[in-house]
């Protein structure tokens, strides 16, 4: 008799071991789930009040396209960016978004001012030097411009 009643302590023993392997299981799996529920909820959260500090940032500025020009197989253009606040603000970098004739993207060129601060109501111009093959600089005919957070 005292080896069945052994047998049923040891048989118990590997029971109560098994559910709490499987409690500590399903509880770090949930805890691990709920974490990153909860890193995801503050990262957007933190994502969203950055992109409402920036747009009532976009309001301040204005930028407007001033020229576009080839010369030997290059592309330049000139954007106007002016500061529409009644505040110094810092100057930000422009992006030029360039088209063919028949309004199909070509590329991206980045460029910024020599100005680091912008007082009210002033203009500063940025010249955008676009690094294309010769065969896309041929191709542009058109160019769109928006402001590049820096």
């Amino acid at each position: 008799m005292p080896s069945k009643s052994f047998d049923e302590v040891l048989k118990g023993f590997f029971w109560g071991l098994g559910f709490s392997l499987s409690v500590i299981g399903i509880g770090t799996v949930y805890t691990l789930k709920m974490a990153a529920h909860v890193d995801k909820g503050f990262k957007e959260s933190l994502q969203l009040n950055a992109m409402n500090s920036i747009n009532e940032l976009a309001p301040s500025y204005e930028v407007s396209l001033s020229e576009l020009f080839k010369e030997n197989g290059r592309v330049k253009i000139t954007a106007e960016l002016k500061n529409t606040s009644s505040e110094e603000l810092y100057a930000v970098g422009v992006i030029a978004s360039t088209f063919d004739i028949n309004g199909k993207f070509i590329g991206n060129c980045i460029g910024k001012g020599s100005e680091i601060t912008l007082a009210p109501k002033e203009i500063s111009y940025v010249e955008i030097d676009c690094d294309f093959f010769r065969i896309q600089s041929e191709k542009v005919h058109s160019a769109k411009v928006k402001i590049k957070w820096i």
